[in-house]
């Protein structure tokens, strides 16, 4: 394994993790230096059944694992119990997104393991909530986001409700707890005490659309949905050009006065002299948006309004953001993965090795 060094190198998290929220926070770990040992049973992460395949290797387990190194264990028998409680007990993390009492079946509770390792910061990503009526309620994605509120805010006005494409509570519940480990771990660095962390997936959700939840508490009211267009400020949106698509984005009123000045539209900056009157009209405004950016392609229109200063892009395909953001592009296997979005003193972080192979640890790690 590549000897790659970071702040968190001399960190040992031993994981038992399935899918996405529990291993993408071991990798964010692994992406800061820390040795991430992911326990798996023998049939494997979950993940790693999941196509497509490239070269027998599944994208959607390798984009969630690089980095770490594989230990095969059968938690069912009692050597399983016995090894996995030894990696457990002499690791400074612990991280779990079992369901609820799997890890106490197998020994391997926080209770048991602090007995053995009071310094321990034992780490729990859950569905729901780690105790109470809903620790045993099982979810996906769709689930958390219906249960979160965002099901309901998501889509067209007119149309049908829609999830976001990617599943957001997997990725929240992941990054909470890598923060929160990193914050105990500076806390044990001091006080030699260890800390139990618990986030869940439903509850991350509900942390990034803050500014939604706030509307509704403002108001009392449940908010429309707007597509892609803003709750608070207008224009901003998607809007169609003559070959695509561009995002607008208009947060001041100086920005919005630069707008209709590089739009030649005086009539506008008279018809709409701030963001209320905007906010109060704001459909008739898109439509009549739509209409002016109709006129010119997505390139024109992306560098008429970027030079204007104005927050402006290109409405881009996943391959298409990659090429425009190369440095995103982790190549370090035979599926590329997505890089880290962190850099450190100008150096942007990513463990180097890809995801293991399952078990390719196992001897040199237990012997």
């Amino acid at each position: 394994m590549t000897d790659y060094q970071g702040p968190l190198a001399g960190i040992r998290v031993v994981e038992f993790t399935n899918l996405i929220a529990g291993p993408h926070a071991g990798m964010l770990l692994a992406d800061l230096g820390a040795d991430v040992i992911k326990v798996e049973p023998p049939g494997g992460d979950l993940g790693r059944g999941f196509g497509p395949y490239v070269d027998g290797q599944s994208a959607f387990f390798v984009a969630a694992n690089r980095g770490k190194r594989s230990v095969v264990l059968d938690l069912r028998t009692d050597d399983g119990k016995t090894n996995a409680f030894k990696l457990a007990s002499e690791a400074d993390v612990v991280l779990h997104n079992l369901r609820a009492g799997a890890m106490e079946r197998a020994g391997l509770g926080e209770a048991e393991i602090r007995a053995a390792n009071p310094g321990v910061i034992y780490a729990v990503v859950s569905a729901f909530a780690p105790s109470g009526p809903e620790a045993h309620r099982s979810g996906i994605d769709v689930v958390f986001q219906a249960e979160a509120g965002m099901v309901a805010i998501s889509g067209e006005r007119d149309g049908p409700m829609a999830k976001t494409a990617t599943t957001i509570g997997d990725y929240t519940a992941a990054i909470h707890a890598a923060l929160a480990i990193c914050a105990a771990l500076v806390e044990r660095a001091s006080t030699g005490i260890g800390r139990r962390i618990d986030t869940s997936l439903r509850d991350g959700i509900m942390t990034v659309q803050g500014g939604w939840n706030a509307l509704a508490f403002a108001t009392g009211t449940q908010p429309t949905k707007r597509g892609t267009a803003s709750p608070y400020l207008a224009p901003n949106q998607v809007f169609a050009t003559s070959d695509g698509h561009i995002a607008l984005a208009i947060v001041s009123e100086r920005h919005w006065l630069i707008l209709c000045e590089t739009l030649g539209r005086p009539d506008l900056a008279e018809r709409f002299p701030d963001n209320d009157s905007r906010m109060a009209e704001v459909d008739e405004l898109a439509a009549d948006l739509d209409r002016v950016f109709g006129g010119g392609t997505t390139e024109h229109w992306v560098d008429v309004l970027t030079g204007a200063g104005l927050p402006a892009g290109k409405v881009r395909s996943l391959l298409e953001a990659f090429d425009a953001a190369p440095h995103m592009r982790h190549d370090g296997g035979v599926i590329p993965v997505t890089g880290s979005a962190i850099s450190i003193d100008g150096v942007q972080i990513g463990h180097p090795d890809p995801a293991p192979a399952l078990g390719a640890h196992t001897g040199e790690i237990l012997g």
